[in-house]
């Protein structure tokens, strides 16, 4: 199979270079999208057609999409244009937009504490850690901020590793209303989410909501926010595993409001 991986924000296509020898190991390919405004394109504009059409323009029938923490928006994007080059698309440890709304919508109603979206006190929201650029047109992580939200549990030399290729995340793509209404259809399109049971950015209840309106049940790895750095192999078969989801419910367009049982 033909994986097409899509990193999330202030990341890079180099964030699968630990997942794609696995992958070869296993018998796979993994292709690395480039966002603009980020990795070798950091000087690009960063815009959600500009994200979409970076992914589209890789796409060949019968891709494994894969998009991971705000990564899994623009796979959606990906997913709605062309609907017939996906095989099955797979969710890490991020959100699914909200029909007609921003992805800052979403982020700010998943922040616990401040909405009903989620069980106050089940995680940290990223506000706490980002920190803005001099002309405000972006926002960045210091390194304990990444270190909390990203890699909590990846050991120093790992960090060490990732931490300097991080770049400022634009905030423009990220006021625009995203629509997707042929994604939503997509009820019979073999699709999954995978979670961190120690995640502090997509914390397990929110996880649990966006496995829910992907109509899945969410496959787990006891990581953070980043298992493709800190258990590659791991997550590599998980993501094999995952090609074989069938979904048990529909895609859901709307934000949902979490039950006292889905609670992490």
């Amino acid at each position: 199979m033909r994986f097409l991986a899509v990193h999330g924000g202030c990341h890079g296509a180099w964030a699968w270079d630990f997942v794609k020898p696995e992958m070869v190991k296993l018998g796979h390919e993994m292709v690395p999208v480039e966002l603009p405004g980020h990795g070798s394109r950091l000087h690009e504009t960063a815009t959600l057609e500009s994200y979409r059409e970076a992914v589209v323009e890789l796409m060949e029938p019968g891709d494994v999409l894969v998009g991971h923490s705000s990564g899994c928006v623009i796979a959606a994007l990906a997913a709605n244009e062309r609907p017939d080059l996906v095989s099955h698309l797979c969710l890490v440890a991020g959100i699914l937009p909200v029909e007609g709304m921003p992805l800052a919508f979403e982020r700010e109603t998943a922040n616990p504490g401040t909405s009903e979206s989620v069980p106050a006190g089940s995680g940290t929201t990223l506000e706490t850690y980002m920190r803005m650029t001099e002309d405000n047109q972006a926002f960045y992580f210091e390194r304990p901020g990444a270190v909390a939200a990203f890699y909590n549990d990846c050991p120093e030399e790992l960090i060490e590793w990732v931490f300097p290729k991080l770049v400022p995340e634009p905030l423009a793509p990220l006021g625009i209303p995203i629509s997707v209404p042929n994604f939503w259809k997509q009820h019979t399109l073999s699709r999954s989410f995978i979670m961190g049971l120690q995640d502090t950015t997509c914390f397990p209840a929110l996880a649990r909501l966006q496995a829910k309106r992907l109509g899945v049940v969410p496959l787990e790895i006891d990581t953070g926010h980043s298992p493709w750095l800190s258990r590659p192999a791991e997550f590599a078969s998980l993501l094999v595993t995952a090609t074989q989801t069938d979904p048990v419910g529909p895609l859901v367009s709307t934000s949902l409001h979490a039950a006292p049982e889905q609670a992490g």
